[in-house]
């Protein structure tokens, strides 16, 4: 295997194709991770567009942030890449080991898919709720994005009982370490599940959003991204430390460059958004 990106305390990048380390693993515990959605665009001329063209707002100086590569492929092609990765990351795992990746509504049931041609077993789907979305006359305003998770074989019992679905705003793009970023109480949501003791992989870990829950959570971890400019967000995160006793919130604060409290007491729980309950 190539030589790490960021070697320190557990935590690994590779700055890399997904394949070329996925070959590689062995005994991963869970995968989390956010795989570009290839979702923006009916037609190949606007699949092609550049991702800040896609999804940043049009109107504004959010155009600043970064934005990434793989998003330009057509559903049949996605689903084939798709498949050929997750069974990669399949063969890599333990059994009982998890997965879960974000997606949008148009690339679920393909994602649904890809995942059991994988070797997954499909469990289900977690709905983050991010409390708005562009209004949609005489239609619902899609407002959420989803979480579709599966196991290598049984489930593993460990004690976790993830709410299955979470609300929680996302920052403004200009905030952003990454076009896509999830923020970080949302990945702890979406790795709530993880035993303690897992090596944890992320094949799509932009600015590295998923190696800072982990290291947080004193989780070994991999990341994985073909771009050195998120390789360096993620290692420039990674060594500034996790400050013991920060809320996910306050974290995400400091990493804006906004002062610290002065005290802090608490160590903060799991998901610090709103987990909804949902009724059967």
């Amino acid at each position: 295997m190539r030589p790490p990106y960021y070697q320190q305390d557990g935590i690994t990048i590779y700055r890399a194709d997904c394949f070329e380390v996925l070959h590689e693993l062995e005994g991963v515990g869970a995968f989390v991770t956010d795989v570009p959605y290839s979702s923006g665009g009916a037609f190949r001329g606007d699949r092609m567009a550049s991702t800040l063209s896609k999804y940043a707002s049009s109107d504004s100086s959010q155009q600043q942030g970064i934005g990434f590569t793989g998003d330009n492929r057509d559903q049949r092609a996605f689903l084939a890449w798709c498949s050929l990765w997750m069974a990669a990351a399949w063969r890599a795992s333990i059994e009982g080991a998890t997965f879960a990746t974000f997606i949008d509504w148009r690339q679920l049931p393909t994602i649904s898919d890809a995942i059991q041609a994988g070797g997954w077993v499909w469990r289900g789907v977690g709905v983050w709720s991010k409390k708005f979305g562009r209004p949609r006359d005489g239609g619902f305003s899609s407002a959420c994005e989803f979480l579709p998770w599966a196991s290598n074989g049984p489930i593993v019992e460990n004690g976790n009982y993830p709410a299955g679905a979470f609300e929680y705003s996302p920052p403004p793009v200009s905030k952003r370490h990454h076009l896509a970023e999830k923020p970080l109480p949302v990945m702890e949501w979406a790795m709530a599940n993880v035993p303690a003791g897992a090596l944890v992989v992320d094949p799509f870990m932009g600015s590295g959003s998923t190696l800072v829950v982990a290291k947080r959570r004193g989780l070994r971890a991999i990341g994985v991204d073909v771009d050195e400019r998120q390789c360096e967000i993620a290692a420039r995160r990674l060594s500034q430390g996790m400050l013991p006793g920060l809320s996910l919130e306050e974290l995400e604060e400091l990493e804006d460059g906004q002062a610290p409290p002065a005290a802090v007491e608490r160590t903060p729980d799991v998901g610090a958004g709103v987990q909804l309950q949902i009724l059967d």
